[in-house]
């Protein structure tokens, strides 16, 4: 996994930009952390055109890693896991949790697809890297041999690795997240935008 990170596309982010999923400017999210990117997750998921670009993307990323089955914790994280699933060569099945008293669960029928099997996990965002700790967790308990972690933006700076699996955030190759310390939007003098994630 210690491979190059693959850029984005310049044509899938001025696909994104035209049609209004992803802004530049100056934005701080609740972590505190800030950006010169936002990326309208929801409209982007609700985008089957936007949403397979990105799901392409993130499997090329894992081409050569034998993913057996792509597994989401979040409803956001469901659709993008689709597409992951599906440009995988070969083909990945999809699992993804449902809330269960709050706690992200899989259902037990499929744990045929993850017991023994090589996982993918794949959300939207990373912001704390909790959810998918907790996920990563259960789903090795099942007898999953996690393998990574992939998202359209990994929005916690600090987390490279999640439960010990390396990470990858499509976003990241282009555009960083700061503390707020460090943030160089901050020296030029501009106020951020504060953003609801």
């Amino acid at each position: 996994m210690g491979r190059e990170r693959p850029p984005l596309d310049p044509v899938i982010v001025a696909d994104l930009k035209r049609e209004g999923l992803l802004r530049e400017g100056h934005f701080v999210f609740r972590s505190g952390h800030h950006s010169a990117c936002l990326l309208d997750r929801d409209r982007l998921l609700a985008d089957p055109g936007a949403a397979s670009h990105m799901g392409y993307a993130l499997a090329k990323r894992f081409f050569t890693d034998h993913v057996a089955t792509v597994a989401a914790p979040s409803i956001w994280g469901a659709g993008l896991a689709q597409w992951v699933g599906y440009f995988l060569d070969p083909k990945a099945k999809v699992v993804y949790a449902t809330p269960r008293n709050g706690v992200p669960t899989v259902a037990e029928n499929l744990g045929g697809l993850i017991r023994d099997r090589r996982v993918l996990l794949v959300d939207n965002l990373i912001i704390s890297g909790q959810t998918l700790t907790q996920f990563a967790a259960q789903l090795e308990a099942l007898g999953a041999e996690v393998i990574g972690i992939g998202a359209l933006w990994n929005l916690n700076r600090d987390a490279t690795e999640i439960g010990g699996h390396p990470v990858f955030g499509l976003l990241n190759t282009l555009y960083e997240v700061h503390a707020a310390s460090h943030c160089p939007l901050c020296e030029l003098g501009g106020t951020p935008e504060a953003v609801g994630y």
